[in-house]
């Protein structure tokens, strides 16, 4: 058996192997690698040309790094590694990286087969759709738009979820954890209640996310989780009736309707902006606080007391806005300092909360009509006074032959009631 015309050559200079074709008498062929190893000429015989090929393949390469072994892989081996790269050609991916993406993932799961971990994920989290926080709080208050919300509502969302952006806008909304949400808060400037409410704020958007499929549903999330911050244990602040009787007579006529509905129903500040003429049932003796301008989302129904009435009269019509101004911080303070001491706010709500309460004793029915929870009703809202104080407080009348100075109506924004 002589060697024919070389084949194949493989490599180069002193790691070149060159495979010869041999023929014996029989006519059969066999495949002849030779090369030289520590000086002397080695030689080695495949049956078929393929496994020739591959053997010099991986031989030149150890002759080339300065091996004298190698680990000879199979044709069956070959076959196997091709059939896994074109398996995993259509994701772009390689033998390694599969690998050691594979180790990854065995490693945070060591105990649980890859096939269960991506039927979890399936269940949980496959048909939720990947987005930012920016871009939540983007469909959040395009959503509250579309639902007819106030600009007043909007306006301060946008205020705080400017800065819910800022700190961590970029996150994946699925992706925030609670700690994150904890630590945005506690660097937040201000006292517990600002805080809290930012708190609730991001509750209210995340639980809009979820029952948008953006979160999953059977978990709370995680500005349901974040801290509450504790708030001092100290009375809410209230006008006495002296303090009322100089707020009433020192304010501007386009004020009267927005503190007098504040001291003596309790209406929120920001429902009062909402009110119209139409809400006050004069005959039945209520201000109805329809659903859609409620907090709460829940009509109610409050009483119409007499020294309000009396205080409204001069404004009535027959229809369009009770109140002529928005509600926010530029004017309560000068009415303040023109009577001789600062704006307490939220004064006014807890005012007739309290005063109310000491007048039925109805923690229940107080709480209705100011569309809160009993509960919260004492925790925020009532402040002990005696029965006599409160009968004085709802006979706050106008002076006799008071009339509203006549004024040019200009919107102004004041802080809450």
């Amino acid at each position: 058996m002589k060697p024919r015309n070389t084949v194949v050559s493989v490599g180069r200079e002193l790691a070149e192997i060159k495979i010869y074709t041999l023929r014996s008498r029989g006519g059969y062929r066999s495949f002849q690698c030779c090369w030289y190893e520590l000086g002397k000429r080695q030689t080695k015989t495949f049956g078929h040309l393929r496994a020739a090929k591959l053997f010099a393949q991986q031989k030149t390469v150890a002759l080339a790094n300065g091996l004298t072994e190698i680990n000879e892989s199979t044709l069956r081996d070959v076959e196997v590694f091709k059939d896994c790269e074109n398996r995993i050609a259509k994701f772009g991916l390689s033998i390694p990286s599969v690998i050691q993406e594979w180790i990854a993932l065995k490693e945070f799961l060591p105990n649980v087969p890859l096939s269960e971990a991506v039927q979890y994920y399936r269940r949980h989290q496959g048909a939720i759709k990947r987005m930012t926080v920016a871009e939540a709080i983007a469909l959040f208050l395009e959503s509250k738009k579309g639902a007819g919300l106030s600009d007043v509502y909007l306006s301060g969302c946008k205020v705080q979820f400017e800065k819910v952006t800022k700190g961590f806008g970029a996150y994946q909304l699925g992706e925030v954890a609670q700690s994150q949400i904890d630590q945005f808060l506690r660097g937040l400037p201000g006292g517990p209640v600002y805080k809290n409410n930012f708190r609730r704020a991001l509750v209210t958007l995340f639980n809009w996310a979820r029952k948008q499929g953006y979160l999953e549903a059977d978990r709370k999330t995680a500005a349901d989780r974040a801290m509450n911050f504790s708030l001092p244990d100290t009375a809410p602040a209230i006008w006495t009736c002296e303090e009322m009787r100089k707020i009433l007579s020192a304010a501007p006529a386009r004020l009267i309707p927005l503190l007098a509905i504040g001291a003596f129903s309790g209406i929120r500040s920001a429902e009062i902006a909402r009110l119209e003429w139409q809400d006050v049932l004069w005959d039945r003796g209520y201000i109805e606080v329809k659903a859609r301008k409620a907090k709460t989302k829940s009509r109610r129904l409050v009483p119409l007391k007499d020294n309000l009435k009396r205080w409204l009269e001069p404004f009535r019509k027959e229809s369009g806005q009770i109140s002529e101004v928005e509600c926010s911080s530029a004017g309560l303070n000068s009415l303040g300092d023109a009577v001789g001491f600062k704006w307490r706010q939220n004064a006014l709500r807890h005012s007739y909360a309290s005063y109310r309460l000491a007048e039925i004793q109805s923690a229940a029915q107080v709480a209705l009509e100011l569309g809160n929870s009993p509960e919260k009703l004492f925790a925020h809202y009532r402040e002990l006074v005696t029965p006599e104080a409160a009968s004085e407080w709802f006979q706050i009348f106008p002076p006799e032959g008071w009339e509203p100075k006549k004024e040019v109506p200009r919107r102004r924004r004041l802080r809450p009631l």
